[in-house]
C-alpha cells in the first residue's frame, strides 16, 4: 500500500517537472528522476513504439475528436498527453490516467484520449510522449471549424458630400475563411449589380442616388451567414422638380401647385409670385414625408394667374422652380381620322381643356406631300371661325369641337392645325395633323360578245333524227340553243331554194 501510494506522489511530481520543462523548450533530464521510480519503469528488454500514425482532424464547434495513442511494449512507462495552443501556449493534460487542469472536457479510453463538446480553442496540436532515452512522440493536429463572423471597419454611418468618394469595409473571422459579398438593402448597388465581392466596396462622384443601407454578408458554409450594415448620406444641394409647369384651371376652383424637393440637409422651401412673397392669408403650404411641397389655393380669382416661384435652400446651395397658374384653353388634341370618308370635304374634330367658354378658334391647312423632300408644301390656308356653342359639346373643362373643310381635292394628302381662344388668351397651336381626301370613283363599262355559229348544208340522205343539238351559246352565259334534226333540214332547205 505505502508503495503504491509513493509512486502516485512520483508521478505527480514527474508531472509538474515535466510541465515545466516543455514549456522550456521541450527538454526533458531524467536523471534528476528518483532512482525508484527508474527502477519501476524502465525495462531493458522492451521499447515502447507508437501504433498509430499522425492524423489531422476536422470537427466543427460542438463536435467531439479522439486522439488514438496506442502503443506497444508499453512495459511500466508511461503516456503523457498535452496540448499546444495556436498561441503556442503548452498544456499537459494527462500524465498516465492522471488527469491534470484544463482537461474537464477530456476522457481518457486506454490510451485514447477523447475531446467533448469542441470550442475554438481547442485548435492545435495534441503530443502523445513517453519519456524513453530518448523519448518518442505521436503529434496530432485538431483544425476547428467555425461559422464565419463578419464585423465592419467602416461608421455605420457614412456622411459625405456629393461628387466625393467612399469607401465600406468589413472584416471576418472563420474557418474555413469566409467570402465577403456586399448587397442593398434598397436594390442593386450603384454599379447596377446584384452583389460584388471582396472586403471593401467603394464608390467614386457619388450623388444622392448612392444613398442607401448596404450590407456585408461573410460565410464560409459552417452555420448561418453573418451580416453588419453600413448607411450612406450624402449632402447634396436641393433639387427641385415639378410634374405639371403649367396648371390649366378656372376662377373659382381649387387650385394645387407642387413642387418635389430632394436634398441634405432638409432645404428650407419658400414660394413668391411674379417675385413677392406669398400671402398667407390666402394660401395654404404644406409638406409631407414624401418630399412633396404644396401650395393651394382654394377658390381662384383672376388676380392667382400668373408665375410661381418654389425655391429650396440648404448648406450645399439653391435651387428653384417656376410654375405657371393659367386660365388659358390646353393645346387642342385632334380627335379625328387621318382617312377622309368624302371627296372634296374632310370634318376635322378635337377637343380641348377650359374653365372657361370658347370665343373663337384658329384653323390653318394646306396640302401635304408626305415622304417627298424636294416639293415645297402649298400655301397655309388660315382662318378664325366662331365656334357653334351647345351643351353637347361641352363637358366639364372639356370641350368637343370640328369644322367642315370644304373645296378639297379628291385623293389629296393634307396636314392642319387649330389653337382656340378663351376670355383669357389664345392656347399654344397643336401640332400639324396630316389626312387626306377619298378617291374618285371608278367608271364602270360593260362589254357585250357575241358568238355566231354557221352551219353547213345536211345531205339530203340523212333521215331526219329527233336529236337536239347545242348550236350556240351566248357570250354572257344565258343559255344553250337546241333544234330538232327536222326542223334544221326544213330551215335549210327553205335557206337554199
Amino acid at each position: 500500500m505505502k508503495r503504491v501510494i509513493s509512486k502516485l506522489m512520483l508521478l505527480a511530481l514527474l508531472a509538474t517537472v515535466h510541465a515545466q520543462n516543455y514549456e522550456d523548450g521541450y527538454q526533458y533530464d531524467d536523471s534528476e528522476n528518483p532512482k525508484e521510480y527508474v527502477e519501476d519503469s524502465y525495462d531493458p528488454d522492451s521499447t515502447p513504439v507508437f501504433k498509430a500514425n499522425s492524423q489531422h482532424f476536422s470537427v466543427e464547434v460542438g463536435g467531439d475528436i479522439t486522439f488514438p495513442c496506442d502503443v506497444e511494449n508499453l512495459g511500466g512507462h508511461v503516456v503523457m498527453f498535452k496540448h499546444i495552443l495556436l498561441n503556442g501556449e503548452h498544456q499537459l493534460l494527462f500524465v498516465g490516467s492522471i488527469p491534470l487542469k484544463p482537461a474537464a472536457k477530456f476522457t481518457r479510453n486506454e490510451n485514447s484520449f477523447i475531446l467533448s463538446g469542441v470550442t475554438r480553442r481547442n485548435a492545435g496540436k495534441y503530443v502523445c510522449r513517453i519519456e524513453t532515452s530518448p523519448a518518442i512522440e505521436l503529434m496530432h493536429t485538431l483544425d476547428v471549424q467555425f461559422p464565419a463572423m463578419v464585423k465592419r471597419v467602416s461608421d455605420e454611418i457614412q456622411r459625405v458630400v456629393q461628387g466625393s468618394s467612399v469607401t465600406l469595409e468589413c472584416v471576418s473571422e472563420g474557418n474555413p475563411p469566409a467570402a465577403i459579398s456586399w448587397s442593398r438593402q434598397q436594390g442593386h448597388l450603384p454599379s447596377g449589380a446584384q452583389s460584388e465581392e471582396g472586403l471593401s466596396i467603394t464608390m467614386e462622384n457619388v450623388d444622392r442616388h448612392v444613398e442607401g443601407t448596404y450590407i456585408c454578408t461573410a460565410s464560409n458554409g459552417i452555420g448561418d451567414p453573418s451580416s453588419a450594415s453600413m448607411t450612406i448620406e450624402v449632402e447634396y444641394p436641393p433639387e427641385v422638380t415639378t410634374s405639371q409647369a403649367m396648371l390649366h384651371t378656372g376662377e373659382g376652383d381649387q387650385a394645387k401647385l407642387i413642387c418635389i424637393v430632394h436634398g441634405r440637409p432638409n432645404p428650407l422651401v419658400s414660394w413668391s409670385k411674379d417675385g413677392k412673397p406669398i400671402n398667407p392669408d390666402h394660401h395654404i403650404i404644406e409638406h409631407d414625408s414624401f418630399h412633396r411641397h404644396t401650395l393651394t389655393i382654394n377658390k381662384v380669382r383672376e388676380g392667382d394667374f400668373g408665375v410661381y416661384t418654389c425655391t429650396a435652400e440648404n448648406s450645399q446651395g439653391q435651387r428653384e422652380k417656376t410654375l405657371k397658374l393659367t386660365g388659358l384653353p390646353k393645346v387642342p388634341k385632334m380627335t379625328s381620322s387621318p382617312a377622309g370618308g368624302e371627296k372634296i370635304t374632310y370634318t376635322l374634330t378635337w377637343e380641348t381643356e377650359s374653365y372657361t367658354p370658347i370665343t373663337q378658334y384658329r384653323l390653318r391647312y394646306r396640302k401635304f406631300k408626305p415622304n417627298v423632300t424636294s416639293q415645297a408644301p402649298g400655301q397655309w390656308i388660315d382662318r378664325l371661325h366662331s365656334p357653334k356653342l351647345s351643351k353637347e359639346n361641352f363637358t366639364g373643362p372639356i370641350h368637343h369641337m370640328s369644322h367642315a373643310i370644304e373645296d378639297l381635292e379628291p385623293a389629296t394628302d393634307y396636314e392642319a392645325s387649330v389653337s382656340v381662344e378663351n376670355k383669357f388668351g389664345w392656347s399654344e397651336t397643336s401640332k400639324p395633323f396630316q389626312f387626306y381626301t377619298r378617291k374618285e370613283d371608278p367608271t364602270t363599262t360593260t362589254t357585250t360578245t357575241t358568238t355566231t355559229t354557221t352551219l353547213a348544208p345536211e345531205p339530203e340522205n340523212i333521215a331526219p333524227v329527233m336529236e337536239e343539238v347545242a348550236i350556240g351559246q351566248s357570250a354572257s352565259g344565258c343559255g344553250t340553243v337546241t333544234l330538232s334534226m327536222a326542223l334544221l333540214k326544213l330551215v335549210l332547205g327553205a335557206f337554199l331554194s
